[in-house]
């Protein structure tokens, strides 16, 4: 039977100490689903890096528990719907928090002992809903992670301050007059083209700024791990230099339109940005910022126009009357390194 009215079932709220969710766990009281561990890590990541400022909101999970089991104490065993993923980072939290305890780094030992002080002092709120069928279980766990609305990317870059590659994005996207006239696509995550002529999607231009933050070509932003903070501001600078390179070669009214400039094929730029880091190492910043200047400036002779029959030697697909170049590493790569030939 798949549930009708959800809301008709003998429900309530509950609150539990962490430290009972996990003895419960362990005496095989609390049943989680199946678990992705990126997702786990994920989010214990993100426990970890925000128990200093105690900035930490943890939505309550969701339960079943078997019908009578309501009556005013706390159930002996419960079935987790939705949270599982929350749960299980929960429980790893220990032997995170014992590693970095012993950390060289003074700032990891002081969120390992803050950690563990406030999840002594943390209860969960759990909704419990009894009497459902393993049917309504799962029909319930995908309702609750389908029927949602998610929060759109430009939101969350523009209002996640505690996530530090959105903050950058959104401070670069905000400040560069000439790539607010090229056009950042907010509203969906893949650019059509030749359709759509604005000139990068926000998820590609996060995934760029990630890139030159990494000094390596990346294929996802969430790839980038994070250096030492302070040098946002120099970094910001590199990042709006190489774009301003990069708009020389073309408008930033004309860099999207795929009719007159292969640049606003995202392979091709991605290709570029490789390009312009090579060598890059362990040098300082400054020196970094040069070097990118140097390198771009070396391309301003290549023939950039959609029609360049060159662009053919690479992977890529025939459409109609363009040719859409294949998104691979290896095809960036080989693109990176043609670049190199063009140098002047």
């Amino acid at each position: 039977m798949i549930v009708h009215d959800i809301f008709t079932k003998r429900q309530t709220f509950i609150a539990l100490p962490v430290s009972e969710l996990v003895k419960m766990h362990k005496e095989k009281k609390l049943i989680l689903r199946d678990t992705n561990q990126l997702q786990v890590r994920r989010i214990k990541k993100y426990i970890f890096s925000n128990a200093a400022g105690g900035d930490i909101y943890m939505p309550p999970l969701v339960a079943a528990a078997e019908e009578g089991m309501l009556g005013g104490q706390t159930p002996g065993g419960l079935r987790i719907v939705d949270g599982s993923h929350r749960m299980k980072a929960l429980l790893q939290l220990e032997d995170q928090i014992f590693m970095s305890m012993k950390s060289e780094k003074d700032e990891e030992i002081r969120n390992a002992y803050y950690l563990q002080y406030l999840l002594e002092k943390t209860e969960i709120s759990i909704q419990i809903l009894e009497g459902l069928s393993m049917d309504e279980e799962n029909q319930l766990f995908i309702d609750l992670n389908t029927k949602g609305k998610q929060v759109a990317l430009s939101k969350r870059i523009a209002y996640d301050s505690r996530d530090r590659l959105n903050g950058m994005t959104n401070r670069i996207l905000q400040s560069n007059a000439k790539l607010i006239e090229a056009g950042v696509e907010t509203e969906k995550r893949a650019i059509i083209r030749p359709a759509n002529k604005k000139f990068l999607s926000l998820s590609q231009l996060r995934l760029l700024v990630a890139t030159l933050l990494a000094g390596k070509l990346l294929n996802r932003s969430d790839e980038w791990k994070e250096i030492a903070g302070g040098e946002d501001e120099a970094y910001k600078d590199i990042v709006n230099s190489w774009f301003d390179k990069l708009f020389s070669f073309k408008s930033p009214k004309r860099i999207g339109n795929y009719h007159e400039t292969m640049l606003a094929s995202f392979p091709l730029i991605q290709a570029i940005s490789l390009y312009a880091m090579k060598d890059w190492g362990y040098q300082s910043l400054s020196v970094k910022k040069e070097s990118l200047i140097e390198r771009m400036d070396s391309l301003k002779e290549v023939n950039w126009s959609s029609t360049n029959p060159e662009w053919r030697r690479f992977d890529g697909v025939v459409r109609g009357e363009f040719f859409y170049l294949d998104k691979s590493k290896r095809n960036i790569e080989k693109i990176a390194y043609w670049l190199e030939t063009q140098r002047r």
